[in-house]
Parts: C-alpha cells; structure tokens; sequence
C-alpha cells in the first residue's frame, strides 16, 4: 500500500480534527460478501497495522488482501475532497 502526499496531508488533518490517530480499512457485509469501508476509528483487535507515509493505518485482515498494491489519493469532485484507492478493484459490483 502507498500513498500520495497529498493524501497524507488530507488524512492527518482529518485525524487531527476527530481526535483519531488511525485510519481503518474494514469489510461490512454486502451482497457478494464483504465490501470495503474506510473510517476514521482506533484499530480493532486482530487489525494489521501499518504505518505508510506517517499514517498509522489498520486493515481488518479479511480486507488486506483486497489492498495489495493499491496507492490512497484524494480527488476532488464540485467542491469536495475525497479519498480514492488507485487500483483497487471492488468486489461483483451489486
């Protein structure tokens, strides 16, 4: 997993301003099995860690797979920025 610098500076901001020092990947169930979420929360037990580009990050070990080789971005779309996961595939797309 790799990351750009300006998402770096978009998520550490972002964790400054909720009081978080994680940025957590995880699965919720979906109609082909688990889907990707992303939020700003603490590591749950079991979650890898990694820190990439001064971003601690935790991966539910069901999802790490799913990020192998993905780079996190941020786009901006009318006004509002977003983070993007270039490379990643989702799921059957239901």
């Amino acid at each position: 997993m790799n990351m750009t610098e300006k998402a770096k500076e978009y998520i550490l901001n972002a964790l400054e301003e909720s009081n978080v020092d994680t940025l957590r990947f995880y699965g919720i169930a979906g109609c082909c099995g688990m889907n990707l979420a992303v939020g700003l929360e603490p590591a749950k037990e079991g979650d890898q860690i990694e820190i990439v580009n001064d971003v601690k990050i935790a991966i539910m070990p069901k999802m790490a797979k799913e990020l192998q080789g993905v780079t996190i971005n941020i786009e901006e779309q009318n006004g509002e920025v977003g983070l993007v996961l270039d490379g990643y595939t989702p799921g059957c797309g239901c």
